[in-house]
């Protein structure tokens, strides 16, 4: 079924996945998707012993389903291992399964703290901050260091996509959708069948069909403006420009009117020169034409001095004040 070679990652036997999940007992279910089921297991195979592990279970209907985006995660995930990207630990396809073993992310997804949520473990602001650089310094590794002459193009940038470890370390993650083109090559791709989520979709891929690297950081502008609103691109309970976050944020960005959507719940901690600056690289990376985007190494860049700025503001305020 896969075309993967074993020697490229581990492989499981299924009854090892089995056992690693208590027979996909309910009690281990984290998450459902349209891709299928993620369990939590306890692991022992080999030099792996009872390590928790998270397990994705790709629901298949028909033949052939999924069998390229699984065969596209276990691939990249396998050849370009990154600090911030999941670490993939292994994979099974006995029969006929598509199964993926990943390190877990004990706090789950950020998408989970972004919306209405009351959980008093939600992320504070700065450490929201450092999660924006976790997932843009992922990003910069796939555009611009994966190899002299090779770029990965992620495809499917948002908040339900970036999983958080005990120290709220981000990993990106869900590289079904990835491409890998030349570096050198302005256009990575023609696609004529656009997968990418809705709303996060960078507007040229999606009447062009072309594929580069900006749409890319156009999705990464989508996410920063989800953490800086607290809420998702598409809030279906809105049937006016609310609904759709790109255009909102947009739309007071230019009317110097985004300190009203700002996410009430780290509005008093983010330090004004922090949010236009913050605010500022979101914008640029929404710009309608790729020419006008910031390359993610500059993103990556702009955000650090974002969080220096609110750093340093925030140890002025905690130094008493020195009286001669």
């Amino acid at each position: 079924m896969s075309q993967i070679k074993q020697s490229e990652t581990i492989k499981f036997l299924f009854q090892a996945i089995r056992n690693c999940t208590q027979d996909f007992h309910i009690r281990n279910l984290i998450g459902v998707g349209g891709y299928g089921k993620v369990y939590k297991g306890m692991l022992s195979w080999g030099n792996h012993v009872n390590q928790l592990v998270a397990i994705k279970r790709l629901h298949v209907t028909q033949v052939g389903q999924g069998t390229k985006e699984f065969n596209s995660e276990v691939t990249m995930l396998s050849k370009y291992p990154h600090k911030n990207i999941i670490t993939l630990i292994g994979f099974c396809d006995d029969n006929k399964e598509m199964i993926l073993v990943y390190e877990y992310a004990s706090r789950g997804s950020l998408d989970s703290y972004l919306t209405g949520t009351t959980r008093p473990d939600r992320p504070s602001w700065t450490q929201l901050l450092k999660i924006c650089i976790d997932v843009a310094s992922a990003l910069d590794y796939l555009h611009n260091h994966v190899s002299q002459n090779y770029r990965i193009i992620h495809r499917d940038i948002k908040s339900g996509n970036v999983l958080l470890d005990e120290s709220w370390n981000a990993k990106l993650a869900d590289f079904g959708f990835a491409k890998i083109g030349l570096a050198n090559q302005d256009t990575s791709f023609v696609i004529t069948n656009v997968t990418d989520t809705a709303g996060y979709c960078d507007p040229q891929y999606l009447k062009t069909g072309f594929l580069t690297k900006e749409s890319d950081v156009y999705s990464f502008g989508v996410f920063l403006f989800e953490v800086l609103c607290g809420r998702m691109e598409c809030e279906q309970r809105y049937n006016d420009e609310r609904k759709f976050l790109h255009h909102l944020a947009r739309t007071c960005y230019k009317n110097g009117e985004i300190d009203k959507i700002i996410d009430n719940r780290i509005r008093k901690d983010i330090k004004p020169r922090t949010l236009l600056k913050f605010s500022s690289i979101a914008y640029q990376c929404l710009e309608k034409s790729r020419e006008k985007r910031p390359p993610i190494a500059e993103v990556v860049i702009q955000l650090k001095l974002a969080n220096q700025i609110q750093v340093s503001l925030n140890l002025i305020l905690l130094t008493p004040s020195t009286f001669f």
